[in-house]
């Protein structure tokens, strides 16, 4: 049977190619997301395909064997913490799947990383160190091609030509991208956001840059065609080609993180080849690896000062700022004339409170400090995995409501560190940089080690541990997405393969033999073995696949509620349900969804469809809630649910102001809530609870347009009700002015609707 395994050795061989080939391209134009949702459940399929192959390789020797390495321990101390936040969490659908659209983050895709670990551990590492050492070498050569291609495939969209246009529109243009987000600006291939592309791109250019060096050690000619030369060339490129992309994605974080990664790699670099050539500045110079890495230093400073350079405070030193500053013409002097006391010319009025767009720099330390509360809140295993989105409604700073994403939901921490202290608590962090740490503690160890015995094999080496900084570098300012998690766990095992270890087995049961394997064909029991962990994959396989279907129905359906197609957006969410009913955001849509086509069929003197919407709108609607006490999302869209459904059942009201009750307990500090809250109570007839609710809307957010107008709006209809009062009416009119002349003065001076309001006031 040894051939059976050689050849399913092959098979997991060639499926970890496909992963790393396949993965960062993947996408779809109809998935409600269209990019990281896509490569996930590539993650999920090719691992279940892995799993049946590596199972039957059990099956068949009758014994179970793992590989080990350095980082087995804190690895599966890691996952144990993901597991008990999981267990602990606020909402354990979420830490399972991962928050919805991007579910990279949650348990699921943690065990599928930690088992493709020690799969590749396993599997395509070998006794043999020099085979595993090429077998490496070749799975991290088949990343740095997708990332050629990635790279190949944005760098068009800069000048306004998307191949992602053309595959799903079928015009080489950017026109299927909103103004919010343009490749021309902020290019972002196949990876969907440029600081997720820029996180990739900073990990294969130390990479890429040392397989330029190791090429050129090669060239002996100088012809053209030497194919050490050509290779050269062709990684130098490459190279050349991902820092021109890292600069117009325009990602800050990605920018440091490569900077700080990148002279990690030099410095280690520079330290080991003085060593090897005895601090001889002579004989350093005269290295070819050591010239090839300087001419790309170089050309990187060249690329930043002649295109785009990311970080503000740097943009001055750049060639178009250069440029500008040359063809100003300079100002001809004039006559001196007798000097003059002069007023300043008048300026127009600018309100006190006019929003802009606030530094993204301000809004992460708000952010910030909201994961050190949820983590005050849950110190040990945090909220639980992947809910960040909730814990941080209840926790979040007062201050996040005068930013200009005030309204925005935040479902990371921007800061991969926090948002695992915050939702996987002191437990999750600590053994995330026990891991990370462990991992750095081996390579620079190994890195001394070669200083100490004068050698310096692999530029790849110092390339990893650079890559692997600028990933911890960027991930500070930001959060891990597919790609850069699945190397991320896997850096440390391309690492220790090239330092060539021994590969020690662990063997389960331990008294199996290392040849066990006693005839040319399995058994039929074996056979049966084999064929249920196969009946089992396909099920998943095909679970996954009807899932990843009814979210292409669910996104149809859910667009179409946006522009108020109701009728049209309603069979996608039913046929969503129905594939897949385990989910309640598809749910949570067919409610809302529902209940606008019980006011339609109401408005339309259809009675009995009206009924039959209404009813199913709320059932779906209460099971969504009983499902999950603690979303916010869920209790916010209900409440908007029972609004809407009191118009044809005054009696479900109630549940609307229970609903509103429930969203501000979640979220105390969210102004929205707490001024809808204040509509709801003005409706139910309690009007100074409605007023009371307002100027607590106000003191969250001094700058809230809606609620000055409200607050004037419900001053002015009580005045109305005690006209005969003079003093208590003017009074009341007194207080609609001011809130009206606040808005005018300070938020918008053109607000026609608060002008006109005013008017009928005096």
């Amino acid at each position: 049977m040894r051939k059976y395994i050689e050849r399913i050795n092959k098979s997991i061989t060639l499926t970890f190619y496909a992963l790393f080939l396949t993965v960062p391209l993947a996408m779809h134009p109809h998935t409600s997301e269209l990019f990281e949702l896509n490569k996930m459940w590539l993650v999920y399929i090719y691992s279940i395909i892995i799993f049946f192959l590596w199972g039957t390789k059990v099956i068949i020797e009758k014994k179970l064997e793992v590989r080990r390495t350095p980082f087995d321990f804190v690895l599966l101390l890691f996952l144990l913490s993901q597991i008990v936040s999981t267990i602990f969490s606020l909402d354990m659908h979420t830490s399972f799947w991962g928050y919805y659209s991007r579910f990279n983050g949650g348990l699921l895709s943690m065990l599928c990383y930690v088992f493709l670990y020690f799969a590749f551990a396993t599997n395509v590492l070998t006794q043999d160190k020099e085979e595993s050492f090429r077998k490496a070498g070749r799975m991290l050569l088949a990343v740095f091609i997708s990332g050629v291609l990635v790279a190949l495939w944005g760098f068009p969209s800069h000048f306004g030509y998307d191949p992602t246009c053309l595959a799903f529109r079928g015009t080489l243009d950017v026109s299927c991208w909103t103004e919010a987000f343009q490749p021309k600006i902020r290019i972002f291939s196949t990876l969907g956001q440029p600081n997720w592309l820029a996180a990739f791109l900073l990990i294969l250019i130390p990479i890429g840059t040392a397989y330029t060096i190791n090429a050129a050690k090669k060239i002996k000619r100088s012809n053209l065609f030497d194919l050490p030369l050509m290779q050269t060339i062709g990684f130098g490129l490459a190279v050349i080609l991902f820092y021109l992309d890292l600069g117009w994605t325009l990602s800050q974080s990605g920018f440091v993180g490569f900077w700080v990664g990148n002279m990690v790699f030099v410095i280690l670099f520079i330290l080991l080849i003085i060593r090897k050539n005895s601090f001889s500045l002579l004989g350093i110079l005269q290295q070819r690896s050591f010239q090839i890495l300087i001419v790309m230093q170089l050309i990187f400073i060249l690329a930043t000062f002649m295109t785009v350079n990311p970080i503000p405070r740097f943009q001055k030193f750049s060639f178009n700022s250069f440029v500008s500053q040359l063809s100003q013409k300079p100002k001809a002097q004039q006559p001196k004339a007798a000097q003059v006391p002069s007023t300043p010319a008048p300026q127009a009025a600018q309100p006190a409170l006019e929003s802009s767009i606030t530094d993204s720099g301000n809004i992460r330390r708000i952010v910030w400090s909201g994961a050190i509360e949820i983590w005050k809140a849950y110190p040990i295993f945090g909220s639980g995995v992947e809910t960040y989105a909730y814990a941080y409604y209840k926790h979040r700073p007062i201050e996040h409501n005068l930013t200009s994403e005030w309204d925005y939901l935040y479902n990371k921490a921007h800061n991969e560190f926090l948002n695992y202290l915050a939702t996987t608590g002191a437990f999750g962090l600590g053994t995330y940089l026990l891991f990370l740490g462990a991992f750095i503690f081996y390579a620079l160890r190994y890195m001394l080690q070669q200083w100490k015995k004068r050698v310096f094999g692999n530029p790849l080496l110092p390339a990893l541990i650079g890559g692997f900084i600028g990933i911890m570098v960027s991930n500070f300012f930001g959060f891990s997405v597919v790609n850069v998690n699945l190397l991320m766990f896997l850096i440390p095992l391309f690492y220790w393969s090239i330092t060539k270890p021994s590969h020690k087995l662990f063997v389960l049961p331990s008294s199996a033999k290392a040849d066990y394997i006693t005839s040319d064909t399995p058994g039929t029991g074996r056979i049966m073995s084999i064929a249920g962990i196969g009946i089992l994959c396909l099920y998943f396989i095909f679970f996954l696949i009807n899932y990843w279907n009814a979210d292409i129905n669910y996104g149809l359906g859910y667009n179409y509620n946006r522009i108020n197609e109701f009728a049209t957006a309603n069979p996608s969410l039913e046929q969503a349900v129905k594939m897949h009913g385990g989910e309640d955001l598809y749910k949570n849509e067919l409610s809302v969804n529902l209940a606008a086509l019980a006011l339609i069929a109401a408005s339309q003197n259809d009675a009995n469809t009206a009924s039959q919407f209404a009813t199913r709108s709320k059932d779906l609607s209460d099971k969504v809630a009983r499902n999950n006490p603690n979303n916010v999302v869920y209790w916010k869209a209900r409440t908007r649910v029972m609004f809407s459904l009191s118009e044809l059942s005054p009696t479900v009201i109630n549940d609307a102001v229970a609903a509103i009750d429930r969203a501000h307990e979640l979220a105390p500090s969210d102004a929205k809530v707490v001024y809808n809250k204040a509509l709801i109570y003005d409706q139910i007839g309690q009007k100074e609870k409605a007023l009371d609710l307002l100027d607590q809307t106000i003191k969250l957010k001094a700058d809230y347009r809606d609620a000055y107008y409200a607050k004037a709006l419900f001053l002015s209809q009580q005045a109305e009700t005690i006209k005969d009062d003079k003093n208590k009416s003017a009074e009341l009119n007194n207080r609609a002015k001011e809130a009206l002349n606040f808005v005018l003065k300070n938020i918008n001076p053109n607000d026609q609707q608060s002008m006109d309001l005013l008017k009928t006031l005096k």
